[in-house]
C-alpha cells in the first residue's frame, strides 16, 4: 500500500513535488488515492493537507463504501503518512556517537561524578536503559528523527570574544542598547570593516572570525575624557556582562582611544535609524576588550573525552554562547526577520494597505493582535558532536496598521481607555506628516484622561507659543501642517514625557512592523493562536526544513557561518529511542489493570479508596442552571465510583445572583451564599458558574478556601451543557473525570500501582518523594511582584498525598532562599507519621535551566544537606541519600515516527505518548541506580496523576507544585494540603 521506493528515487529535487499514484485494495473496493510527497534535501515529507482532501474526495466519489472500508482506509492513509518521510531512503544513526556512547559506559560499578565549575561534583550517568516495552525483556531499539541538524566547526579558523562596555545610563539594555550597537558596528571603520566577520548580542559581547585591527589611536581615556563626564566615567567601572541584549542603532562622529592596559576606548553619539545625531546629543564612552579565543577546537576535544576527564568543561558554556550568537547573526542582519524573542525570528507579513486588515485575515487573533509562526535557534553540544535545534512555534505581533484602526480593533466600545493605553504603551509608531528620516518614529505614552474618559484630538488644549494661544490639538495641526483631521473626536496620544508631552491625533500614525506582544493573550486569542499552530509531525516537519532554516539562514549561501567556518547539515538527525511499558494500575478490590497508549476511562471501576459524600449541595451563580438531568447524571457517578448514593441537601441547592466581574456585589454574594450552605451543615458543594471566568474563579477560591473554609468543585454551565447531547451516555465521562478531583478533596485515593510499580531497588516504606518549583510574575503583572515557591513531598507508601507549603521570595529569582526550613517542614511531617526520617528522598526539580545546574547543587541542594545533617542525629539515623532530577518541560525538542508502527494511530501520526516529552536529567544520585530504575519510576509515576485518567510527560512530584503555586496566586496562606 505504499508508494514505490524506485519511483521517488527518480524525481529527487530540492523544493519540488512529485505525484506518486498508489492502488489501495480495500475488500475487493480498490480506491486510487493521489499521494503528494515533498522532497527537500533528501528529506521526504508527506504532505498530509493534500492527502487528506484527496482521500475524502475518493471516499465521497465511492458510492455505497461501508464504514469498515473507510476506517481500514484511513489505517492505510495514516501508514503512508508516516512512513512515507522516512521509508524511501531509510533513517540511520551516526556511527561515531553509537561508538562513542558505548566508550562513555564506567567499567567500575560505583557512582562516577564529574566537576561542574568550582569544585561541584556532577553526576554522570551511570550506563544507558535497555528496558523495553516487550515486558521487560530486550528488544532492538527503535529510531526517530528529531528537530536537530548536525553543525561542524573549522578548527583551524580563529574565533575571538570581545566584551562591550557602554559607559552610559541613558543607553540601557533594550530597543536603544540594540540601536547603539548598529551605531558601532556601522560608524567605527575598524568594526566596519570587519564586515560579515563579526556578530553581537547587541548588549556587551562581540564575536569576531580573527583579531581586530584597530588604526592609529589617537587619544588616551584619561586625557580625553571630560572632567564633567561623571556619569560615564562611573559607568565605564561597572561590568554588564549578565545584562539581556536588545535594540540599537547608528551614530555619528567617533573618536578612538587606548588605555595603558591595552583596552580600546571611543566617544559616540547614539543616533536613530537613517538620522544624524541630534545637536545636543553627548557623546557616550565605550570600551571594547579582548576577552579570549573561542576553544573550539577545545570544545571539539571535550566533546570526545570520556566521563572523568572534565578539562575542558568550564569553557563548554561560553563557546555555546559564542556559537548562537554567530548563528543568530544572520537573522538579525536581514531586514525582512524580526525577533519575537530571543533567540525566536520570524518573517512578518508587510502590509501595503495600513487602514485595512486585509493581509492579515488569516493570522487575525482579534483584540489588535496577529499570530506570526516564527522559528527559535539554539547550538547545543552532544554525544561527540554540536547541534543546532530548530523549533517552530506561533508568536503574537501587533498588526502594522494605522494607530487608530487598532485602537478601534482592541476597544470598539471606546469605554476601556485605561486597558488600551496599557495595550499600546511603548508602542513603535511612524509619522509620516513628519518628513526628516529617524525623527518620525515615536514611542507611545499614554492617553489624555478626565477620569477615566479618554480625551480627544478637539478637546486637548495646550499653551501655544507659537500662536500666542490655547489651542487644541486638533487646530494646532490645521494650523501648523495643514492636517484636517478626519476624526477629531478620536483619542490623542502623548509621544513625549509627563513633563513635556507631545500630543500627537492616532489617525496619523502607522504602527511600525514587526513589534511582538508581551501580554497574555485571552482565551479566544489562545484558542485562535492554537489552531494556528496545530499541526501534524509531517507538516511541521516540512515547515521545519523549509521555512525554518531559510529564516535562520541555513541551507543557502551563507557567508556569516562561512567565514566562522560553521557548516550546518540541513538533514533532520536519527537518534535510538525505547518505549517503557506501562505500570499495572490498581482500583477498588485490587483490581489490576494496564492502560493502553496511556489513557483509560473509569467506566465500571470504583476509586481505590473512596470517601463518600456525606452532606453536599450545589451553588448556581448567575444565570447558569442545574437541570434534572444533570443532577441524575452526577448521582450516578456518585454511585459508581463508590462516593454514596445521597442526593443534595437541600434539593433546590443554593443561588447567587452575582454583578460584574470585579465589583462588591459578586463578593458579597459569594461570601454569604457560601456561608449558607456551611452553617447549613453541608460539608461539599458543587459551583456553576456562568461561564468560564478567571476574576471570578479566583474570588471564589478565595471565599470558600479562606473566608468560609468549605471543600467546593467549579464547574462551567457552557461546558456542562456541551457534554450533554442525544448519546445515551451523554455526560457520564465528564462527571467521571470530576468525580477523581472530588474523591482527592474529600481524602480519598484514586488508585495506585500495581505491585511491580516500584522497582526493588527503590523501598516506598523508606523512600519519601519531593517536588520543587518557583512561579513567577508575567509580563502582565506588577513589575515588583514576589515569585512564588511550591514544595511538595509524599506521606504514604502509595504515593498519592502530598502535603505542599508555599513561601514567597524576591521576584523572578529562580532559586530557592528558603529550601532548609521548607525541607524541614516536609520531614517533621513526614517523622510524626512514621516516628522516623526516610532513608531515601528523590527530589523532582522543575523550571531550571540547564545554565543553572550548578546553583541547584551549590545553593538547594547544600541547603538540604545541612538541614538533613541538622535533623537525622535526632532519632539517630544518618543522612538521607538522595537522587535530585530536573525536569525540563520548556524544552523545544520534538520527535517524529519514521515508521508508522511506532507512530500513535489514535491521533494525528505523532510519536506514541506525546510530542513534548520531559526532558530530565540526574544532577545528584547518591546511589548507583542504573538508569532503568530511575527511567521506569519517572514513567509510573506520571501514571499517579490523580485528576486524570492518563500519564502525564510532567511526573505526579514534579507537577504538584504547580498546582499549589496556581492556588497561592489566588489566595493568602503559609500551609496547603494537596494530594496527587
Amino acid at each position: 500500500g505504499l508508494v514505490p521506493r524506485e519511483a521517488v528515487g527518480k524525481h529527487r529535487a530540492v523544493g519540488q513535488a512529485m505525484i506518486a499514484i498508489t492502488v489501495v485494495a480495500v475488500e475487493g473496493l480498490e480506491v486510487v488515492l493521489t499521494v503528494a510527497v515533498a522532497v527537500v534535501e533528501g528529506l521526504e515529507v508527506v504532505v498530509m493537507e493534500d492527502l487528506e482532501v484527496m482521500l475524502k474526495v475518493k471516499v465521497a466519489a465511492a458510492k455505497g463504501l461501508e464504514p469498515a472500508v473507510v476506517e481500514r482506509l484511513e489505517r492505510v492513509v495514516r501508514d503512508v503518512l508516516v512512513t512515507m518521510s522516512s521509508h524511501l531512503e531509510g533513517p540511520s544513526l551516526n556511527p561515531a556517537v553509537a561508538n562513542k556512547e558505548e566508550r562513555d559506559r564506567p567499567k567500575s560499578g560505583g557512582n562516577v561524578y564529574n566537576k561542574f565549575g568550582n569544585g561541584v561534583l556532577l553526576s554522570l550517568r551511570p550506563g544507558f536503559g535497555k528496558f523495553l516495552q516487550s515486558e521487560g525483556k530486550f528488544k532492538s531499539e527503535i529510531h526517530l528523527r528529531t528537530n536537530h541538524f548536525a553543525l561542524t566547526l573549522d578548527d583551524q579558523k580563529e574565533i575571538y570574544r570581545y566584551h562591550v562596555n557602554v559607559a552610559d545610563p541613558e543607553i540601557p539594555p533594550g530597543r536603544k542598547r540594540r540601536q547603539f550597537f548598529l551605531n558601532l558596528l556601522q560608524d567605527i571603520p575598524e568594526l566596519q570593516s570587519m564586515q560579515h566577520r563579526i556578530a553581537t548580542d547587541y548588549s556587551t559581547t562581540l564575536i569576531t572570525a580573527g583579531k581586530i585591527e584597530f588604526g592609529n589611536l589617537v587619544e588616551e581615556l584619561s586625557q580625553a575624557k571630560p572632567d564633567d563626564d561623571k556619569s560615564n566615567e562611573e559607568g565605564l567601572r561597572k561590568d554588564k556582562s549578565n545584562e539581556e541584549p536588545s535594540n540599537v542603532e547608528k551614530s555619528g562622529e567617533s573618536k578612538s582611544g587606548e588605555s595603558k592596559s591595552g583596552e580600546k576606548h571611543f566617544r559616540l553619539k547614539y543616533h536613530e535609524e537613517g538620522a544624524l545625531p541630534r545637536p545636543t546629543e553627548k557623546p557616550s564612552w565605550v570600551t571594547i576588550s579582548l576577552v579570549g579565543v573561542v576553544p573550539t577546537s577545545e570544545m571539539a576535544r571535550y566533546l570526545q573525552s570520556v566521563p572523568e576527564d572534565s578539562t575542558h568543561l568550564e569553557s563548554r558554556l561560553s563557546t555555546v554562547q559564542a556559537l548562537n550568537i554567530v548563528v543568530n547573526a544572520t537573522p538579525n542582519e536581514n531586514a525582512a526577520i524580526y525577533q519575537a524573542s530571543r533567540n525566536v525570528f520570524a518573517e512578518y507579513p508587510r502590509n501595503s494597505n495600513p487602514m485595512k486588515m486585509t493581509v492579515y485575515q488569516n493570522v487575525n487573533l482579534t483584540g489588535g493582535l496577529i499570530g506570526v509562526r516564527a522559528y527559535y535557534s539554539s547550538t547545543k553540544t552532544s554525544t561527540a558532536r554540536i547541534l543546532l535545534n530548530v523549533h517552530g512555534q506561533c508568536s503574537p505581533f501587533y498588526p502594522e496598521l494605522n494607530l487608530r484602526e487598532l485602537i478601534q480593533l482592541v476597544d470598539p466600545s471606546g469605554l476601556d481607555g485605561r486597558a488600551t493605553e496599557w495595550f499600546l504603551r511603548r508602542l513603535r509608531v511612524r509619522f509620516n506628516y513628519i518628513k526628516k528620516d529617524g525623527q518620525n518614529i515615536k514611542t507611545v505614552g499614554g492617553f489624555r484622561f478626565q477620569g477615566d474618559r479618554v480625551v480627544s484630538s478637539q478637546s486637548v488644549r495646550f499653551e501655544s507659543s507659537e500662536y500666542a494661544q490655547k489651542i487644541s490639538v486638533a487646530d494646532y495641526f490645521k494650523k501648523k501642517h495643514g492636517i484636517t483631521l478626519a476624526f477629531p473626536g478620536a483619542p490623542v496620544t502623548n509621544f513625549g514625557s509627563d513633563e513635556k508631552p507631545a500630543w500627537i491625533p492616532v489617525e496619523l500614525g502607522t504602527v511600525m512592523p514587526g513589534q511582538p506582544y508581551r501580554g497574555k493573550l485571552n482565551n479566544t486569542q489562545t484558542k485562535i493562536m492554537l489552531q494556528m499552530a496545530a499541526r501534524g509531525p509531517a507538516e511541521n516537519a516540512r515547515r521545519l526544513v523549509n521555512a525554518g532554516l531559510k529564516v535562520i539562514g541555513v541551507g543557502t549561501s551563507n557567508p556569516i557561518l562561512s567565514a566562522f567556518g560553521i557548516s550546518i547539515n540541513t538533514k533532520m538527525i536519527v537518534v535510538a529511542a525505547r518505549v517503557l511499558p506501562p505500570p499495572l494500575l490498581l482500583y477498588y478490590n485490587q483490581v489490576p489493570f494496564k492502560p493502553e497508549k496511556a489513557s483509560w476511562n473509569l467506566a465500571g471501576r470504583k476509586f481505590y479508596k473512596p470517601e463518600p459524600l456525606q452532606k453536599w449541595s450545589y451553588l448556581r451563580c448567575g444565570q447558569s442552571t442545574f437541570s434534572n438531568n444533570y443532577l441524575r447524571v452526577l448521582r450516578q457517578q456518585i454511585s459508581a465510583c463508590g462516593l454514596g448514593d445521597k442526593g443534595p441537601e437541600p434539593p433546590q441547592g443554593y443561588h447567587a445572583m452575582l454583578g460584574k466581574e470585579d465589583d462588591d456585589k459578586t463578593d458579597e454574594a459569594l461570601r454569604k451564599a457560601l456561608q449558607r450552605a456551611k452553617d447549613n451543615g453541608v460539608k461539599f458543594l458543587f459551583v456553576i458558574l456562568e461561564k468560564r471566568s478567571k476574576p471570578i474563579h479566583a474570588r471564589l477560591k478565595f471565599f470558600a478556601d479562606i473566608v468560609v473554609g468549605i471543600q467546593h468543585m467549579t464547574l462551567v454551565h457552557a461546558k456542562l451543557a456541551a457534554q450533554f447531547g442525544d448519546r445515551d451516555n451523554a455526560g457520564v465521562d465528564y462527571f467521571a473525570n470530576i468525580m477523581q478531583k472530588v474523591n482527592m478533596k474529600m481524602g480519598g485515593i484514586n488508585h495506585i500501582l500495581g505491585p511491580e510499580g516500584m522497582s526493588q531497588q527503590i523501598q516506598p516504606e523508606t523512600t519519601m518523594f519531593v517536588g520543587i518549583d518557583v512561579s513567577h510574575p508575567t509580563y502582565t503583572t506588577m513589575a515588583k511582584a514576589p515569585s512564588i515557591v511550591g514544595i511538595v513531598a509524599s506521606l504514604d507508601d502509595n504515593f498519592t498525598k502530598w502535603y505542599g507549603s508555599t513561601r514567597i521570595q524576591e521576584g523572578r529569582v529562580e532559586m530557592v532562599a528558603k529550601i532548609g526550613e521548607l525541607m524541614g517542614e516536609r520531614l517533621n511531617l513526614y517523622c510524626q507519621k512514621f516516628d522516623k526520617y526516610p532513608a531515601n528522598i528523590i527530589i523532582y526539580r522543575d523550571g531550571v535551566s540547564e545554565g543553572q545546574f550548578e546553583m541547584v547543587l551549590e545553593q538547594e541542594v547544600s541547603a538540604i544537606d545541612a538541614k538533613c545533617a541538622q535533623m537525622y542525629p535526632r532519632k539517630n539515623q544518618k543522612p538521607p541519600d538522595l537522587l535530585v532530577i530536573i525536569c525540563g518541560k520548556r524544552h523545544r525538542t520534538r520527535f517524529y515516527p519514521t515508521n508508522a508502527e511506532h507512530a500513535d494511530q489514535t491521533r494525528n501520526q505523532n510519536t506514541r505518548s506525546g510530542v513534548k516529552p520531559c526532558h530530565c536529567t540526574v544532577i545528584r544520585a547518591d546511589k548507583n541506580f542504573p538508569p532503568d530504575v530511575i527511567q521506569r519510576l519517572t514513567h509510573n509515576l506520571s501514571y499517579l496523576y490523580g485528576r486524570a485518567t492518563k500519564a502525564v510527560s510532567l511526573c505526579t512530584p514534579g507537577g504538584g507544585p504547580k498546582v499549589l503555586n496556581s492556588r497561592r496566586m489566588n489566595r493568602p496562606g503559609k500551609l496547603a494540603y494537596i494530594r496527587s
